[in-house]
């Protein structure tokens, strides 16, 4: 996604570049007496709309691309949260006549309003980390000496992988991106770096150290 003469547009695989209305600038005040159950996957959706009107399968790819990288969900839910935004007035929908009928979804008004409603909420709570390999290593009491060493092996790779990536995807973008794009692409730089450095440096103590 990136930004190109002050507007949005989002660069998906796919998907034909599409100029979009930017958010209000201002703080939205919350409408008196309007009740919505909305949840973060109902952001993601009113999110990836702001970038242009998208199927659920065009969404899933823009998530695919992006914000999958850092907030995981069962993608399948891209399939049904739209239909529950329309209902809620936040999402309209255009159906394709004849041949598979088609659903392209569009941001409304409405919709824009709840996204910077959400935007504008304190956002207090703790990150959730959830790491197969710190699991394991948890438990590593009951591991054999060998199954240690090829657990760091194995999560230093991985991070090492991930951060590569994450590198190759800036150099790939940099020009196209947003400023907070690349912000939210830079944290997830530096933390597989830290992580990758933390197993290199277990691996160095087990070799020093063994188990």
């Amino acid at each position: 996604m990136g930004a190109h003469n002050g507007c949005v547009i989002a660069i998906v695989s796919g998907d034909a570049p599409q100029e979009v209305t930017p958010l209000p600038a201002e703080p939205v005040e919350p409408t008196a007496g309007r009740s919505r159950k909305l949840n973060a996957t109902s952001y993601v959706v009113l999110g990836m709309l702001t970038y242009g009107p998208a199927t659920s399968y065009q969404l899933k790819q823009r998530v695919g691309q992006s914000v999958g990288n850092f907030w995981a969900f069962a993608h399948s839910q891209l399939y049904d949260e739209p239909a529950r935004l329309v209902a809620a007035g936040l999402v309209t929908q255009t159906i394709e006549e004849g041949g598979r009928r088609k659903r392209t979804y569009a941001i409304t008004e409405e919709g824009r309003r709840a996204l910077a409603e959400w935007l504008a909420e304190p956002t207090l709570e703790q990150t959730e980390v959830r790491d197969t390999g710190l699991l394991k290593l948890f438990f590593g009491t009951g591991a054999r000496p060998d199954d240690i060493r090829n657990l760091a092996r194995d999560r230093y790779q991985s991070h090492r992988d991930r951060a590569d990536g994450y590198l190759r995807q800036r150099a790939e973008i940099e020009s196209l991106a947003d400023r907070w794009q690349l912000k939210t692409l830079e944290l997830g730089m530096r933390y597989e770096r830290t992580v990758e450095k933390f197993w290199k440096d277990f691996m160095d103590e087990l070799d020093r150290d063994p188990p």
